[in-house]
């Protein structure tokens, strides 16, 4: 299972917050409906949750995008995604972002009206983010805009800490692993679709352990399986596979 498919490409109008648009409205749903999907890197969660999302009717949301967004914008403006604490405050809470999505169901991601959309999913933005993560109150601006986001329009999400922290009481809740050894090989092709050449696999392995770590011992949102979350081992699924067996859950539950 992979990310991947081309989508139609639109530039936004000017924004100076943080914004979202959809190509065309949810085709149902009557109130906002909210499924998380949590899990580490290389378990398709980007790939499953479009396809459920377009399943459902409602939005997509890559939560990992606003934090890569705000490392980019960081990166850019040589702010030190460590040690900089205060001026990446300042950014998350003025952060210029814009998320559409195209009728494929793709997401694409724009930074004070340019689209960022591949320059946010290098390795350098991913290790990037995964040391913004860390810091509580960017976290919390964050956590805001996506349940704003949320409350607006119902979404599936995915991310590391969509069912623990930020939708604790999401009615639908799935958390999905795999074996590491698969999880490397997918995040390897993930990165060849960005780079156009293969990363070796190893270096693939060091970064997966890496950003594991950190995602798992951070003292907010750690990544963990949610309580009452569906665990999906995803090694040997396809991702339409994946996705029927969310359906049957989610419709089990709303007749």
């Amino acid at each position: 299972m992979r990310c991947g498919g081309s989508s139609s490409r639109r530039k936004p109008n000017a924004s100076t917050s943080m914004a979202w648009t959809r190509s065309k409205p949810p085709s149902s749903a009557t109130g906002p409906m909210i499924v998380t999907i949590d899990g580490p890197a290389g378990v398709g969660k980007s790939t499953v949750a479009k396809l459920l999302a377009k399943a459902l009717g409602i939005m997509y949301l890559d939560t990992g995008a606003t934090y890569r967004s705000l490392a980019y914008a960081a990166t850019q403006a040589n702010v030190n995604p460590v040690t900089d604490v205060k001026q990446l405050i300042a950014m998350a809470k003025k952060l210029p972002l814009h998320l559409q999505q195209t009728d494929e169901g793709e997401l694409q991601v724009f930074l004070d009206g340019r689209e960022v959309t591949k320059q946010i999913r290098t390795e350098e933005v991913s290790e990037a983010a995964a040391q913004v993560s860390q810091h509580t109150d960017i976290r919390a601006a964050m956590v805001e805009l996506q349940r704003r986001l949320a409350d607006k329009h119902g979404v599936v999400v995915e991310g590391r800490d969509t069912g623990s922290v930020v939708f604790p009481y999401a009615p639908y809740k799935f958390f999905l692993d795999a074996n590491p050894a698969i999880r490397a090989r997918r995040r390897q092709e993930e990165l060849a679709l960005v780079y156009g050449r293969e990363t070796p696999l190893q270096q693939v392995q060091e970064q997966l352990h890496f950003r594991d770590s950190l995602d798992r011992t951070r003292r907010v949102g750690p990544l963990v399986r949610p309580e009452g979350a569906i665990a999906i081992d995803t090694s040997h699924l396809a991702a339409p596979e994946v996705v029927r067996v969310m359906l049957e859950h989610v419709r089990s539950r709303t007749g």
